[in-house]
């Protein structure tokens, strides 16, 4: 009998299935799909031995023809289903579940499926033995053929449609599993004595297991754990088919800087060992240190969240805290997009316990819309800049400004900076920020006009996240030189943070723009740390001091005595001292007595458009200089 190639196919397929059952798997609808492909590819090949036993009994021992057809039958229904089946596990991973579109062609070829299996059931099917040849054909077989090649086909075309969004990987995977079948089935319909179809389909499941389903692509070897890319799978699997979930997240803290290798892996194993002994649920490895459990119910992750804080608490020979993540519904958040910024956001927070409830995801959401709308500003060029001038005191006019960022929605409104800053420092965007706005000042201080009127120098600031991941020497000399701006003409502004952040850096940074001629003031004094320290050896040439500690001046005696003593060491180190946030003629007065060189405030001005400022300078200096 000619079932030597069905026999290797049947063993092979035996060997997956034994393997993929007994691996650690994740509840994956893909996984489900995947387990319903290949039960089909079983089925067939069993149906596909015993059809051809059927036969050759039939044929030399005269059993029943009707049970042989039957047989025969079975197996090309379990043909097409198996088609069906390739089609679904492609159209189901693929294609967009919530869109009524791909409801209703999953439905058609549902029905085609369910009408073409009836045919294959109700049409004649004639079987034939030639020595070891043996082969069925007539209309049954023939339909089968073609909706098995339908059904094929329609895979191909739906996974080349959509090759764009799906992993490389899959997409050859696919192509290959159904290629190779399609080329089987197209054999073994014009050589029907050559049957090709089940060993071709087998080799298929081999192609996806080992490329798609395998499950232990996705454990951490050294835990045991589900990795960061199962969990990435996980979520998105559970999104778009709508399945709720809620996860515990615990992260571990060092609290020493120097921790043992060892010490770092003995945490890293017991922390393992404790979340696989919490429960048949999936834990994930996320990072070196931490760790999630995903549950199908909130009530219970809540309880198990609590077991594994009472342990971490009773833990007391490691140097490290815990803090914990708690999402109770999935479903608060939009999709795996919104879920991993949130993942991503809120993992780092030094706060224990952090709960997802709705006031948090909202801030969340408040963040992203910020962060939409500073991109939309710098891609449509609406940062705009602001200038607040400075009273110089000795020559009695306002010679300098501080160059302020502003953003400007689409319908002119101006968004407060309170609103965008904070938003992007945290993302990263006052790179960009700052860089648009040091372009805008060159180019304002390029055409000389208001250094016609007494303009001297301009204040712009820099952040410390210039410092640490920008070169900021280079974006400054690139448009200083562009715009032939002369180095005196600029000061550059940092904070307190940035100057204990990254010293080391920003030093380095700081002597390659003074050697250019530019100078430097150190920005809101009085609300980082205020030691010494941090500035006495800085090569900075003015001193702002931050409008809350100015404030204080006038509302607290201690504050006073504080805020004359450090204006006396900045004079006696050579150097200006500037006062923000003054608002009245009496705090002026008061400014001027301790020997302030520059103040700034809404007393004389509040930032202004730059249109504006020039108009202030015409107004405020008088004549051209």
């Amino acid at each position: 009998m000619n079932i030597e190639l069905q026999c290797c196919a049947l063993f092979i397929i035996f060997t997956i299935f034994v393997m993929f059952s007994r691996e650690k798997k994740l509840d994956l609808m893909n996984r489900k799909l995947f387990l319903r492909a290949i039960s089909a590819c079983f089925a067939c090949l069993i149906f596909d031995i015993l059809s051809i036993i059927m036969i050759n009994k039939a044929v030399n021992e005269g059993v029943s023809p009707a049970l042989t057809l039957f047989t025969c039958k079975v197996y090309i229904m379990i043909l097409v289903m198996q088609g069906y089946f390739g089609y679904m596990y492609a159209a189901t991973s693929m294609l967009p579940g919530k869109e009524t579109w791909a409801k209703t062609l999953k439905i058609i070829f549902h029905i085609i499926f369910i009408t073409g299996e009836i045919l294959v059931f109700v049409m004649p099917l004639k079987y034939e033995l030639d020595g070891r040849i043996v082969y069925t054909h007539g209309l049954s077989a023939t339909a089968a053929y073609f909706l098995c090649a339908v059904f094929i086909i329609a895979t191909i075309i739906t996974t080349i449609a959509y090759r764009k969004v799906i992993p490389g990987r899959r997409l050859t995977a696919m192509l290959l599993w159904q290629g190779i079948w399609l080329l089987a089935a197209l054999i073994q319909f014009i050589v029907p004595q050559i049957l090709l179809v089940g060993f071709a389909s087998a080799f298929g499941m081999v192609i996806l297991y080992i490329q798609l389903e395998n499950p232990s692509e996705y454990i951490d070897a050294a835990t045991g754990l589900f990795t960061t890319n199962a969990l990435s799978v996980y979520v998105f699997d559970r999104y778009k088919f709508g399945r709720r979930f809620s996860m515990f997240t615990a992260k571990i803290h060092y609290l020493t800087a120097f921790v043992e290798f060892d010490m770092q892996q003995d945490a890293v194993t017991r922390t393992s060992r404790a979340l696989i002994a919490l429960g048949p649920e999936p834990a994930f490895r996320i990072d070196d240190d931490t760790f999630c459990v995903v549950y199908d119910d909130k009530d219970r992750m809540f309880e198990m969240a609590k077991n594994i804080k009472r342990q971490k608490d009773a833990v007391n020979d490691l140097p490290a805290k815990g803090t914990y993540l708690l999402i109770p519904d999935s479903m608060e958040m939009s999709g795996p997009d919104e879920f991993f910024r949130f993942l991503h956001t809120y993992l780092e927070t030094e706060q224990e316990i952090t709960v997802a409830d709705k006031e948090l995801i909202n801030r969340l959401r408040e963040q992203n819309s910020i962060k939409e709308l500073i991109d939309d500003a710098l891609k449509n060029d609406r940062v705009e800049v602001f200038y607040q001038p400075f009273y110089n005191v000795k020559k009695s006019c306002f010679n300098v400004a501080e160059a302020l960022v502003r953003i400007r929605r689409e319908n002119g409104e101006i968004v407060p900076p309170g609103l965008f800053i904070p938003v992007a420092e945290e993302t990263g965007q006052i790179i960009p920020l700052g860089m648009r706005v040091f372009e805008k000042v060159c180019r304002f201080l390029s055409s000389q006009k208001a250094q016609e009127y007494g303009l001297e120098q301009v204040e712009v600031n820099v952040s410390a996240a210039q410092f640490d991941y920008e070169n900021p020497a280079t974006f400054v000399s690139k448009y200083m030189e562009e715009y032939n701006i002369k180095p005196e003409w600029i000061n550059l502004e940092i904070t307190e943070t940035a100057a204990a952040r990254n010293r080391d850096v920003m030093l380095l940074n700081m002597d390659k723009l003074i050697n250019m001629g530019v100078t430097f003031s150190l920005d809101d004094f009085g609300t980082g740390r205020s030691n010494l320290e941090y500035f006495i050896n800085m090569p900075i040439s003015n001193i702002k001091f931050d409008q809350s500690f100015t404030q204080g001046f006038f509302d607290n005696d201690k504050t006073r005595y504080v805020l004359t003593g450090m204006a006396d060491i900045v004079h006696k180190m050579n150097l200006s001292v500037v006062s923000e946030g003054i608002e009245t003629k009496e705090q002026v007065m008061m400014m001027k007595e301790m020997g302030v060189e520059y103040i700034q405030g809404f007393y004389f001005s509040k930032p202004i458009p730059e249109n504006n400022f020039l108009e202030f300078l015409i107004q405020n200096n008088g004549k051209k200089v």
